[in-house]
């Protein structure tokens, strides 16, 4: 009888959740409060069919394996809740654990977390940008005076003649453009153009890297009376 009352509490709850129109005076509840009464009620009707449930197959279990007790609805409600406690604590572990081996990688939206967009993010500034240019034009030189070490102190006639990874040649940015790349014998003494940026930055700055491992950084036309002078 008790569980066909609470059964029947629930439904009304749910089912019902406009404020009374008799003669009798009503407390008329906010939007945001109406639509929480729902969601308990809801929650409350759920947990209370689930335990119901839970109770009859139990039972039904409980027929073929008569060491097993046979279990009353406050058996069934308690377990129900323990058990919908353990999965809310494994649950929050594994949120935890995900946001401790990918940190700021997640954001919260809502009730729920979705990953952090790259592509929000904030612009590099120009002077960012030339920073990133020098130390990518930097890892080049490197390569390429790596490459002289092994080869008698001489540079690489052609670009393609290097013997390091084709990823050195790429200059920062989406467009994937190659560095520019003197061809024939270079001398360090005087010093003498070995590689150059592709002018694909829409700014009036060149970088030019120079044999004796300088990098320079020139206004487009000084950089390519620098380069027809080579």
């Amino acid at each position: 009888m008790m569980v066909r009352t609470l059964l029947i509490a629930g439904f009304v709850c749910c089912a019902f959740t406009q404020s009374a129109q008799a003669g009798m005076p009503s407390i008329g509840l906010t939007e945001i409060a109406e639509l929480r009464l729902q969601t308990i009620s809801f929650f409350l009707m759920v947990l209370l069919v689930s335990a119901f449930i839970f109770k009859l197959l139990w039972n039904l279990l409980a027929k073929d394996f008569p060491k097993l007790p046979v279990l009353s609805y406050k058996g069934a409600l308690a377990g129900t809740v323990l058990w919908g406690l353990m999965f809310l604590f494994v649950l929050t572990m594994i949120s935890g654990a995900r946001e401790l081996l990918t940190p700021g990688a997640w954001e919260k939206t809502g009730n729920t977390y979705q990953l952090v967009d790259s592509k929000t993010e904030e612009p590099e500034t120009p002077d960012e940008l030339l920073e990133e240019r020098r130390k990518q034009l930097g890892e080049l030189r490197t390569a390429l005076f790596m490459h002289v070490a092994t080869h008698e102190g001489k540079f690489p006639e052609k670009a393609e003649n290097a013997t390091f990874t084709e990823e050195f040649w790429f200059q920062p940015g989406d467009l994937r453009v190659k560095y520019g790349y003197v061809a024939g014998d270079k001398k360090t003494e005087p010093a003498e153009p070995l590689a150059f940026e592709q002018a694909v930055y829409g700014d009036d700055q060149q970088l030019v890297l120079f044999t004796d491992g300088a990098i320079k950084v020139l206004p487009p036309k000084a950089a390519q009376e620098v380069l027809n002078g080579k």
